[in-house]
C-alpha cells in the first residue's frame, strides 16, 4: 500500500474528484487517484474557477481544481495564466485568486460569527480581493512575501511578487506592516482609496499606484469556463496570449517621514513598467524613501 501512494504522488489527476476513487494497479499503472489525509480539514470551496487551477494539498498530492470542489486547510492553490478563482471560505471570507497567482490557506479556526479565531492566508505571489468573513476582525491575517496585514472588517485589493507589495483599501481598515523589519513598521489604512507599497527594506503610501491596483483586479475573470465539480472535468488550458501591461508614476512629490508622521522632500520615481498579472511597475523611489518611511502627507498616528 505504502508503495502504491509512493507512486499516486507523482501522477497527475484528472480532477479533485478522483480522489475520492480508489487506486489501481495491475503490473502497470493504469489510473490512479488519490484520497485526501485525514489531516486535510474541510475550510470552504470555490464557487468559481476558470480555466487551470490547481491545488497542493498537505498530504503531498496536487489536483486540479474544478468549480465545486472543496478546499482544505494548509492547502496551495495556484492559478495559470489567463485563469482565475473564487474561493468562499466556511465563515464566508471570500478570496478573489488572479491569473498567475498562488495563495495558501496557512490556518482556519473557526468558531462561529463574531467569535475568535485563528484565519491566516499567505499570498505567495500575483493578484487578490480579500473581504472577510462573519468570525471576530482580529481573526485575520493576510501575508504576503513582505507585507503582514492586520484586517477589521475589510475588503482590500492587494498586488505582489516577490520584491514588492501593493495593497489598496476599498472597504473598512487595515494595518500593513514589513514582515522583514525587526521593529515591524507598519501603517494604518482607515481611508477608501489609499494605498500602501511594502518591500523588503520599506513601506510608504502611494497614492500614484491607485488606478493601476485597481485595474489588475477588475481586470481579473470571474466566471466559469467548463462543467462545474464535483465530477466535471476541468475545462482545458487555453493559449497563452500576450502580456498586458500598466505603466504608473513613480510616488508623487513629499519625502519621507518614519512612517507615523510627517517628512521632507523627495524627488519624483521614474515610470516603471511590469506585467499586470504579476503586479504595477513601479520607479526606484526619488530622494527622501528610504527604509520604513512614508510620504508626509500620509496619516500620521
Amino acid at each position: 500500500m505504502g508503495t502504491i501512494q509512493a507512486k499516486l504522488k507523482h501522477v497527475p489527476i484528472a480532477s479533485r474528484a478522483a480522489r475520492a476513487a480508489t487506486a489501481v494497479a495491475v503490473g502497470m499503472a493504469i489510473a490512479y487517484a488519490a484520497t485526501p489525509a485525514l489531516a486535510d480539514e474541510d475550510i470552504g470551496g470555490a464557487t468559481t474557477v476558470v480555466n487551470l487551477v490547481t491545488g497542493d494539498l498537505s498530504s503531498g498530492d496536487k489536483v486540479n481544481v474544478v468549480q465545486g470542489d472543496q478546499v482544505f486547510k494548509d492547502e496551495g492553490v495556484k492559478t495559470d495564466a489567463d485563469s482565475s478563482a473564487r474561493l468562499v471560505l466556511r465563515d464566508n471570507t471570500n478570496l478573489l485568486l488572479g491569473p498567475g497567482s498562488s495563495i495558501k490557506l496557512d490556518r482556519f479556526v473557526y468558531s462561529g460569527p463574531k467569535q475568535p479565531g485563528a484565519i491566516a492566508v499567505n499570498l505567495v505571489k500575483g493578484a487578490l480581493r480579500f473581504a472577510t468573513g462573519d468570525a471576530d476582525k482580529k481573526a485575520y491575517v493576510i501575508q504576503t512575501p513582505t507585507a503582514a496585514l492586520g484586517v477589521r472588517g475589510t475588503v482590500l485589493k492587494i498586488v505582489s511578487d516577490p520584491a514588492k507589495t501593493f495593497v489598496l483599501l476599498d472597504e473598512g481598515g487595515a494595518v500593513v506592516c514589513m514582515r522583514s523589519s525587526p521593529r515591524k513598521h507598519c501603517l494604518q489604512m482607515t481611508d477608501v482609496g489609499q494605498v500602501v507599497e511594502v518591500t523588503a527594506t520599506g513601506i510608504r503610501w502611494n497614492a500614484g499606484a491607485a488606478g493601476a491596483v485597481e485595474a489588475v483586479i477588475e481586470a481579473i475573470p470571474d466566471a466559469p469556463s467548463g462543467p462545474s465539480g464535483p465530477t466535471g472535468q476541468h475545462a482545458n488550458i487555453i493559449p497563452t496570449t500576450p502580456t498586458t501591461t500598466v505603466a504608473v508614476k513613480g510616488p508623487p512629490p513629499g519625502g519621507g517621514g518614519d512612517g507615523c508622521g510627517g517628512g521632507g522632500e523627495g524627488g519624483e520615481g521614474e515610470e516603471g513598467i511590469a506585467p499586470a498579472q504579476v503586479g504595477v511597475g513601479l520607479g526606484a523611489p526619488g530622494p527622501g524613501h528610504g527604509p520604513g518611511h512614508a510620504p508626509g502627507h500620509g496619516p500620521g498616528h
